[in-house]
């Protein structure tokens, strides 16, 4: 003979056992005590959550003997229900009968009077399986019940039930139950069969079930089966093909040191061992969402996957932004997954793509400025002079916010984003990382802040500008007192806004905002090799000699400064303007 699944020997036989739903356990137990239950109830919520273990309940409490202490368990009643053998209630699955001949032969058997009990009580599993026309009869039979009858509906899926149907109903919506509840129910049942189970593995146990008491009872007997009469969580992790919190740390941390070989090396042997990747993608969501919320708030009790410990060191040394782009790839790799042939490419992806985000910053604490020497004079392009002797002066470059990649190859150089140069002499000097750098000196996260605030009142509006144009499709990467540098995403971009005559009237069209500085503009891949760069040089307290930027000078003649239509030009382009005589037809 088979032996009773654990779901089923564990049924809650009172109001008192029902773990979690305590709004409905509170509300139902209150209506039988009073005498006061309705003739139609609607339990509705995700499966496993207790809505037919209520529903037997009520069967059952309705015909008790007893009604102050029902169910007693004890009257004919009681028992006969316990046995799925009491004649006044009826079980039916709608996802089987689902004719309109099933539920006319339902009705036509509610007249006739109950044989045992009190009342005669049909309970209708999965009833928004009901077709159009059964579930018109069975509206007819509640809007004018017996009054011997009470009809308790369970769904998974109410939007789908006629909404006259769920308007004459009590409907109680069941939750998922708390994963703390179903922890400490299985350590329960563990006592009570007698075998050992790890707090942990109840935990992971109580993790899979995602707030379903049923799942969690069929996962707990699958690991009595698999284990020698201790189940611990590495049983869990192997049976169900999980990776365990210090591997996915193990994982993460390769992927914070940009350790490719690795981080690829960990992917294939976790294949191997059968864990699901997909289900990892979701954990390391969780795991780096905790290192998120803990570095903000230095708070444990809002911990939900890791341990102190675990979140200082993952949390450590990262920008909180960094992290959180980390997840956004993680997610776009769910997403991908669902047209995926082979998850492990798309995951490997994703891995890849985190490594990018993962900047050695500091959470919190930027580093210190440190003084730099008084720069030398250097040679310098045809637009960029010779320094004149300057103060000393304390700069911090602020580029925390560039979003860039890392070079498609190590060998690409470092001038890749200029290989489709179209500049005509060399006004503009080449963007390379060196220049970049240099650049990035004399920057502030104070210059930046004011001048894209001023560009973003400057841009709002102009939809016909060329130059405003242009500027949507940058972002500030760094300013100073003489330059402005921006971020761009590809080549043409950055050779457009460097090209002389463009950069002249970028310069000019930059003034109207109160921007008196130099643009220069960079493919992303430039600025990140600088960046790494500036971060070293910094740490060493050996950044390069800042430059002095000369600006534009003022050459056009009074004529050209009035001229509306040239100014015009300037600004829209020449084939975007068209001069009209008022004197012509």
């Amino acid at each position: 003979m088979s032996r009773i699944a654990l779901y089923q020997k564990y049924r809650s036989s009172t109001f008192e056992e029902v773990v979690g739903q305590e709004y409905a356990v509170r509300s139902i137990r209150n209506a039988v005590h009073s005498g006061q239950v309705g003739h139609a109830y609607l339990f509705c919520g995700p499966r496993g959550t207790g809505k037919t273990t209520m529903a037997r309940l009520l069967a059952k409490a309705v015909n008790c003997d007893s009604p102050q202490k029902a169910p007693c368990g004890e009257c004919e009643n009681c028992r006969a229900a316990e046995e799925g053998s009491h004649p006044d209630i009826i079980e039916i699955n709608a996802a089987n009968e689902t004719h309109v001949e099933d539920i006319r032969d339902l009705i036509d058997r509610a007249r006739l009077a109950s044989m045992l009990g009190k009342h005669k009580i049909y309970i209708i599993d999965e009833v928004h399986q009901l077709s159009s026309s059964a579930a018109s009869a069975l509206l007819k039979t509640l809007e004018e019940p017996p009054a011997h009858v009470i009809f308790i509906l369970a769904t998974t899926d109410p939007q789908k039930l006629l909404p006259t149907i769920i308007s004459r109903c009590q409907r109680f919506d069941f939750t998922k139950v708390e994963k703390s509840l179903i922890q400490k129910h299985l350590l329960h049942i563990a006592s009570q069969e007698g075998f050992e189970l790890e707090s942990g593995a109840a935990d992971k146990i109580a993790e899979l079930a995602d707030g379903g008491m049923r799942d969690a009872l069929s996962i707990l007997e699958q690991a009595v089966s698999y284990s020698e009469g201790k189940i611990t969580e590495e049983d869990i992790n192997r049976v169900y093909g999980l990776a365990s919190t210090d591997q996915k740390i193990a994982l993460l941390s390769a992927v914070f040191s940009n350790d490719l070989t690795e981080t690829l090396r960990m992917i294939r042997d976790y294949e191997a061992h059968g864990i699901d990747l997909k289900r990892l993608t979701s954990e390391l969501m969780d795991v780096l969402k905790d290192a998120v919320i803990y570095g903000y708030t230095q708070k444990e009790s809002l911990l939900k996957v890791l341990n102190k410990s675990q979140a200082v060191h993952l949390s450590a040394g990262h920008k909180a932004k960094d992290l959180l782009r980390m997840i956004e790839d993680l997610m776009k790799a769910i997403e991908s997954y669902k047209t995926a042939q082979s998850v492990a490419s798309y995951f490997e992806i994703a891995c890849m793509d985190m490594m990018a985000a993962a900047e050695p910053v500091s959470f919190r604490d930027e580093p210190k400025p440190i003084e730099t020497e008084k720069p030398k004079a250097a040679r310098a392009p045809a637009m960029v002079s010779a320094p004149e002797p300057v103060k000393e002066e304390t700069f911090s470059p602020e580029i925390e916010t560039m979003n860039l990649e890392e070079p498609a190859e190590e060998s690409e150089p470092a001038d890749a984003c200029q290989e489709d140069n179209h500049l005509k002499n060399n006004e503009i000097p080449e963007m390379d990382e060196d220049l970049v750098l240099r650049l990035l000196v004399q920057c502030n996260k104070d210059a930046k802040a004011e001048d894209t605030e001023k560009l973003k009142k400057l841009t709002e509006g102009l939809m016909m500008d060329r130059y405003a144009a242009a500027l949507r499709q940058t972002t500030i990467a760094a300013s100073g007192a003489d330059c402005i540098l921006f971020s761009v995403s590809m080549p043409a971009i950055a050779n457009n806004i460097n090209e002389p005559k463009f950069n002249r009237g970028l310069y000019e069209y930059l003034k109207r905002a109160d921007i008196d500085k130099m643009p220069f503009a960079a493919c992303e891949s430039v600025l990140k090799r600088a960046v790494s760069s500036y971060r070293t040089l910094y740490a060493e307290k050996n950044l390069p000699e800042r430059i002095v930027i000369e600006r534009y000078k003022e050459d056009k003649t009074e004529e050209e400064k009035i001229n509306p239509e040239q100014r015009m030009k300037d600004i829209f382009g020449d084939d975007m303007v068209e001069v009209i005589d008022e004197g012509k037809d």
